[in-house]
């Protein structure tokens, strides 16, 4: 060795053995860590849904109101005192309500007013054919009044006399109560009758019986007043 601390000879050379790290998971923090993946995940794929998202339905809302109104919206510079960037946006803001108001009245004047809408003339009623005029109603007949009681049985009206006697008798020998009379109104006429009878009903009733009884009489035998 050297005064300078180096040596002539050939360089000594300590031989080590290399050393080795072994990294043990158990199962789990294995199953820590993979949960840990799936978190990641989930919010990376949240947030980029959520960009999308934002990007189509549009511009923001600070854009939108500069393109739909006069007002500029200012872009400040980054600065250390917060409080010195609102300043210059309040002034723009102030400074632009007197130029908003000219370009409303300038576009209101420029508006073509609406075309005034023609108004319909309404159609003159058609006329329609008058209702046939009703008929007055027919007068109602009166009916004649049903002819009161007594009722008699009518076997036979003639001009003989003598026919009429015979009859009368034949009835009376059968039971009947016959009579003869003239016919009101004919001079030389004559009528055979069974009666009186105080209703209509009994008198239809006698007037059969003699039909039955009497088989000489050939005429229907009448029910008058």
């Amino acid at each position: 060795m050297t005064a300078l601390g180096l040596s002539d000879g050939p360089e000594e050379r300590h031989d080590r053995p290399p050393v080795h790290y072994q990294i043990s998971v158990t199962g789990r923090q294995a199953a820590f860590f993979f949960l840990l993946l799936l978190v990641a995940l989930a919010l990376a794929f949240f947030f980029g849904m959520r960009t999308g998202a934002a990007a189509r339905k549009g511009p923001g809302a600070a854009t939108t109101l500069a393109a739909a109104s006069d007002l500029p919206v200012p872009t400040l510079a980054p600065s250390e005192n917060s409080r010195e960037e609102k300043k210059p946006a309040e002034e723009a803001l102030g400074f632009a309500a007197d130029k908003r108001a000219a370009l409303k009245e300038t576009a209101a004047a420029a508006t073509p007013a609406p075309a005034p809408t023609a108004v319909p003339t309404p159609k003159p009623p058609t006329p329609t054919a008058a209702p046939p005029a009703k008929e007055a109603p027919a007068k109602a007949v009166p009916a004649k009044a049903a002819p009161k009681g007594p009722f008699w049985v009518q076997l036979l009206a003639t001009k003989n006399a003598q026919a009429a006697d015979e009859l009368m008798k034949r009835l009376k020998d059968e039971g009947f109560a016959a009579d003869v009379s003239a016919v009101p109104g004919k001079d030389g006429w004559f009528r055979v009758r069974v009666g009186p009878f105080k209703d209509r009903a009994k008198a239809e009733t006698a007037a059969r019986k003699i039909k039955v009884t009497d088989k000489q009489i050939k005429n229907k035998p009448l029910v008058v007043p």
